[in-house]
């Protein structure tokens, strides 16, 4: 028995397959590159997952095929793949853990263009898609038993490729669930009407799966808990169909949300700042009261105190992982040896989902992926070609930010000798605003995990100021600037720079800022600093000049912030509309060619950052092997900052 997590770490029977523990790696994505699948599973394997699922493997090619960046195939049947896949069942068995795959059909929801027939999506109902007029077509009799042969036939290949279970994606709105919920099924036959109609296709499913893979073939069926739409189907529904399809599966996984309507999917993967972690404990634990299989439950969980006790408690058999598993895939076994101090952190900031989902890549190329937390992952390759430096160097890193912390870290391990300068008090650049949000804690375990770590790595000196000469004095082989960024403030009349308010002052000085609010910038910081002044009690007007706010193509985000925006009577917004001029605290704005003055008791400005590039330029010629990283060079996101980082640290050879 684990002395530390007891529960988490009890193994589990079921029919000839024993699991070591009760951690299971959940689908989440796969790449182009075969080698990179290779590592990408056997490193969760390695990490101490009892279960690595592979993601999204499409099972009817004609309809439903996935882009080689995202998804392996089951449906081509062929010895390639077989050998492809062979190679990842073959190591990840042989790391002690359990292989699995995820058999999917997108039915109304597929696109066409990723087909290998380009033929019209299927479904249970025929029309046509209102966001791109694409034409679902009905499945008839055939066409049901022709998928569910398809759904049979893949799990035959799996099995053969040396898989010991699938999981048959039931939920999120892809077809087994578009069948089963009244929503999106209308049908008038034997597939439609009762719940108890409407639940046969995913019977089939299952009952097929079971005749041709035998009784050890293990087979969980993922379902959406609530799919929180109107008409959608609710727990009550969910309980009675995990009661009639138990008999024919061995785990029922419990998350929720549906992919048609991505105002649900900070529920799907739940998001930091939007949803808590956990959002799907007490559907699971309603579901686990009605069935005797083991219940799995998915969303967010990477505490492992809480796992520990969800399990305790009863109300669920097993904690399905995704995003912490990208993150650090050795979190079973740091958990298993109580040494939380070392598990990097997942922020739930969605990076390596968006990316891969939302990525502008076309069809057939590999899709951009990676983590914000950790800049090793899927760069396996990439990262085993660089060779190892020649000798320890002298190595100096200006900013004590996400992006100077990761390279100071990094060049540490790789043996160099790393002094680290950071001008503040504090290390953590921006990431400090988020001590100020307790939604947001995820972020501050960030920081606090590469405080932790580059004090191991580097000798620290706060509280310092980087110049030409304090630099040389150190005698560094190569420098690392990662100075940062400043905060923008527009040139409106009537501003003065110097004593403008910005996102910082509302965060770290709330009490500065009067009760009515003006916030110049609608980006994310924006709309997540309007929140947060909301939250403690002011009235705020987002003034935006884009024609909509923050960034809508990353819709995991951006929609359930949108909902929370709106949904708030302290928040209002104003796009297409420029500051003309500002009067004490009073601000001219120009919208469709009309003016109109806003009152207001303080402006705050959240118009973005500019990179620090005259400390760069000041800094230069301090050494002559001179790197800048982070948003010195160009403001952007935590993954990029610290992806940058880690290669520019990794080639000081």
């Amino acid at each position: 028995m684990n002395p530390y997590y007891p529960h988490l770490f009890e193994p589990l029977t079921v029919k000839k397959t024993t699991f070591r523990n009760r951690i299971w790696a959940t689908p989440n994505c796969c790449f182009g590159e075969h080698s990179e699948n290779v590592a990408f599973a056997s490193n969760k394997a390695r990490g101490g997952a009892a279960v690595v699922t592979l993601s999204e493997s499409a099972v009817s090619p004609e309809y439903d095929v996935q882009d080689p960046g995202f998804g392996q195939s089951v449906a081509r049947h062929n010895d390639y793949n077989k050998s492809r896949m062979g190679d990842i069942t073959m190591i990840v068995k042989a790391l002690g853990a359990i292989p699995s795959i995820q058999l999917n059909h997108h039915g109304a929801l597929a696109r066409p263009n990723r087909s290998v027939s380009g033929a019209m999506p299927i479904g249970p109902m025929g029309f046509i898609r209102e966001r791109d007029g694409v034409k679902v077509q009905a499945m008839d009799e055939q066409m049901i038993w022709k998928t569910i042969n398809d759904y049979a036939m893949a799990a035959a290949f799996a099995q053969r490729c040396g898989f010991e279970m699938v999981q048959v994606h039931g939920g999120h709105g892809w077809l087994p669930a578009q069948f089963l919920s009244a929503r999106t099924n209308q049908r008038t036959d034997d597939w439609g009407g009762s719940l108890e109609n409407r639940a046969r296709f995913g019977i089939e499913i299952c009952k097929a799966i079971r005749k041709i893979c035998g009784p050890n073939f293990l087979i969980e069926y993922r379902v959406s808990g609530d799919e929180i739409v109107a008409g959608g189907m609710q727990i009550d529904e969910v309980c009675r169909f995990a009661e009639m399809i138990e008999e024919h599966i061995d785990f029922i996984h419990v998350s929720s949300g549906v992919h048609d309507d991505r105002h649900t999917a900070a529920h799907m993967i739940p998001m930091i700042g939007f949803v808590k972690p956990g959002i799907n404990v007490e559907l699971a634990a309603q579901v686990k009261r009605h069935v005797h299989i083991p219940v799995i439950v998915v969303g967010g969980i990477h505490d492992p105190a809480y796992a520990e006790k969800i399990l305790a408690d009863g109300k669920a058999d097993i904690i399905g992982i995704g995003r912490q598993l990208i993150c650090d895939p050795d979190w079973p076994n740091k958990v298993r040896h109580n040494q939380l101090d070392q598990v990097i952190p997942c922020m739930r900031c969605n990076a390596c989902i968006s990316d891969l989902a939302f990525d502008p890549l076309p069809f057939g190329q590999s899709k951009q992926f990676g983590c914000a937390a950790n800049p090793e992952v899927a760069h396996d390759l990439m990262i085993a070609r660089i060779p190892s430096p020649q000798g320890s160097r002298r190595v100096i890193v200006i900013g004590g930010g996400p992006a100077g912390m990761v390279a100071a870290i990094t060049a540490g391990k790789r043996g160099h000798k790393v002094t680290l300068l950071e001008k503040s008090d504090a290390l953590g650049g921006y990431l400090k605003v988020m001590d100020c949000e307790p939604d947001k804690i995820e972020v501050t375990r960030y920081k606090e995990y590469l405080i932790r770590t580059v004090c191991k790595y580097a000798d620290v000196r706060l509280n310092t100021e980087a110049t030409c000469p304090t630099i040389q004095a150190l005698r560094p082989d190569a420098v690392i600037c990662a100075v940062g960024a400043n905060i923008f403030i527009p040139p409106v009349p009537g501003v003065d720079p110097a004593t403008a308010k910005t996102f910082m002052d509302a965060y770290y000085r709330p009490n500065s800022i009067g009760k009515k609010v003006i916030l110049v910038g609608g980006g994310i910081v924006g709309c997540e600093t309007a929140i947060f002044l909301s939250e403690h009690g002011h009235q705020v007007t987002i003034v935006e000049m884009r024609s909509v706010l923050s960034d809508p193509n990353y819709s995991y985000h951006y929609l359930p912030m949108m909902d929370k925006l709106d949904a708030d009577p302290n928040i209002s917004y104003m796009v297409n509309t420029r500051c003309v001029e500002a009067t004490g605290q009073d601000i001219t704005v120009e919208q469709d060619g009309k003016q109109q003055v806003l009152a207001a008791d303080s402006i705050v400005f959240c118009a973005g950052l500019v990179p620090d590039r005259t400390q760069v330029e000041a800094l230069r010629d301090a050494c002559l092997d001179f790197y800048t990283v982070g948003d010195c060079v160009s403001a952007k996101r935590i993954k990029d900052a610290t992806r940058a980082a880690y290669f520019t640290a990794m080639n000081i050879i």
